[in-house]
């Protein structure tokens, strides 16, 4: 889906700033920059699940905890890792599915927020994942055989800035995308490049990250999901989002998505007259129906004939208002 929902913006031409993926996200990062084509980020993708299935891993599990990664850092038993650093007030924890389980259940007693959440029973972002590397590598190392230099646009959550010039950190390849399913997403840390007055758009199966996001960037952010879970019309909610983007200010083609229209057209075009109607819905008063004794300002006793001169300053606009040579009061006058 991401796949497609990139393939859409690019017809829209909506060509972005920046982009920051989030976990397996990166793949849509490399897919945007043009370091892999739809296949191969399919197939990457594909055997990123794949090496973790072959690999013998312990039974995993991943909690989102309501603190920051500097709050819960300190506060977690040595057999569990921080995984995802989301924002200043959230992160993901990760490890043996029995201690996360208990210790989610020792931060909700501690009035803090924390939700156990079942990812295939693995523990990713951890220790814990380390066994399936070693295949994840041998795939893709198969399917990325030329790296391509990553551009600037796109912003690393994998590998610390420290290490952004790094051959690891310049490339998008095997190495690069095997690092990130080992390592902790540094999201919360890629996202202070992200401008106050940025358009953020999240392109995703579902809009999982618009509270990270709405709470990690500044007040001034627009976001903006293409997705959403739950959603009784899923192209309904995605052409809202495109009307969204026009209201932010881009300039979505919209044209683009439909085909062209060839002129003249063929006598079988149906026509759209049938589908613009009138709205009576609301019933607006005139002059004549207004009791005017209830008008403040207005009374019965002012005269109601008005003179009209083109020879007064203030009328002589009207001359210019003529139907078969004849100057006529426009009717918006009598409003």
């Amino acid at each position: 889906m991401k796949i497609a929902l990139v393939d859409f913006m690019k017809v829209l031409n909506i060509i972005p700033d920046g982009y920051i993926g989030h976990s397996v996200g990166e793949l849509g990062c490399a897919y945007i920059d043009g370091c892999l084509t739809a296949e191969e980020t399919i197939l990457a993708a594909y055997y990123r699940g794949l090496a973790s299935k072959e690999a013998e891993l312990i039974p995993g599990y991943m909690a989102a905890i309501g603190l920051g990664y500097n709050d819960i850092k300190s506060m977690c038993p040595p057999e569990i890792d921080v995984a995802c650093h989301n924002s200043f007030n959230s992160s993901t924890i990760s490890g043996p599915e029995k201690i996360v389980k208990q210790f989610v259940q020792e931060l909700k007693e501690k009035n803090i927020f924390a939700r156990a959440v079942n990812v295939a029973n693995i523990a990713y972002h951890s220790r814990y994942i380390k066994p399936a590397a070693p295949k994840l590598l041998e795939y893709l190392q198969q399917l990325i055989t030329e790296p391509k230099l990553r551009s600037s646009k796109w912003v690393s959550s994998s590998v610390p800035e420290s290490e952004w010039e790094s051959s690891l950190g310049r490339y998008s390849s095997a190495e690069y995308h095997t690092n990130n399913l080992l390592s902790p997403v540094l999201f919360e840390e890629s996202t202070k490049y992200v401008p106050n007055n940025a358009i953020v758009i999240e392109i995703a199966p579902h809009g999982l990250l618009q509270a990270i996001i709405k709470k990690s960037f500044g007040p001034n952010c627009i976001h903006i999901s293409l997705t959403l879970r739950g959603h009784p019309n899923s192209h309904e909610f995605l052409l809202a989002s495109v009307g969204k983007m026009f209201a932010a200010g881009l300039l979505p083609k919209v044209s683009n998505l439909y085909p062209p229209v060839q002129y003249p057209v063929s006598r079988g075009t149906a026509s759209l007259s049938s589908l613009v109607t009138w709205d009576h819905s609301e019933i607006w008063s005139s002059v004549l129906d207004m009791d005017l004794d209830t008008v403040e300002g207005l009374s019965r006793a002012v005269d109601p004939n008005i003179t009209i001169s083109l020879n007064q300053e203030q009328d002589r606009m009207l001359e210019g208002h003529k139907i078969f040579g004849k100057v006529i009061l426009p009717v918006s006058c009598l409003l």
